[in-house]
């Protein structure tokens, strides 16, 4: 074999070999844009508030289980048509429609007006089975109340007793007083078990101001 012959096929082997390893690395990084697409949380939540509360949350026309205040976590990154029922009161707007976004957390808030007698207009409607995700309904409260609510380091703004519906998994609740108590409690959704509803009472001593 010549030196030009020798040469030639060095080349050549190189050059496979570098072909060879830029498949590699598009193939791993393949990989990895699936694993981290397949990881991203593509969830939502929304929080709904009401004055008063009690009014049963209605989305895309269909119960879902919770009354206001209400925490629902785990909901589709989707448009929704959002209203509330509760017995001898019309909600105030009667519809709100929003977008949710993956990762955000959007809140809604809603007046409960008494209906007054010879109101016949037509109320929110609400038909259909209530929807069947693998959510647990968990009403909270806390000793004394008035505390706010933080699920999974996230504060929502809500105030005990406020009810909040759940996804499976591990959640970590934390509950804040106005006067700097705190109350932590760590939360297992199991479809399958029974969740009781959760009580905070004061983890952390305030000192009385002098």
């Amino acid at each position: 074999m010549t030196h030009d012959t020798e040469s030639t096929a060095i080349a050549t082997r190189r050059r496979a070999a570098i072909r060879m390893w830029m498949a590699g690395v598009l193939m791993l990084a393949a990989v990895v844009v699936g694993v981290m697409s397949w990881t991203r949380d593509e969830s939502a939540v929304l929080i709904v508030t009401s004055s008063p509360m009690g009014g049963e949350v209605v989305l895309n026309f269909r119960p879902c289980g919770a009354r206001t205040n209400a925490y629902i976590s785990d909901l589709p990154a989707d448009s929704f048509i959002v209203s509330l029922r509760r017995d001898g009161f019309r909600p105030v707007p009667p519809e709100q429609y929003i977008r949710l976004q993956a990762g955000d957390t959007t809140r809604l808030a809603f007046f409960m007006r008494p209906i007054e007698r010879g109101d016949t207009r037509d109320l929110p409607r609400a038909h259909g089975t209530p929807y069947k995700w693998q959510w647990k309904y968990v009403a909270m409260n806390s000793d004394p109340p008035g505390a706010e609510v933080i699920i999974d380091d996230v504060p929502t703004g809500l105030m005990t007793p406020a009810n909040f519906v759940f996804d499976r998994g591990l959640h970590h609740l934390r509950a804040e007083w106005p006067n700097g108590a705190k109350s932590y409690k760590n939360l297992i959704i199991e479809p399958s078990s029974t969740q009781p509803d959760v009580l905070f009472r004061s983890a952390t001593y305030i000192k009385p101001e002098d």
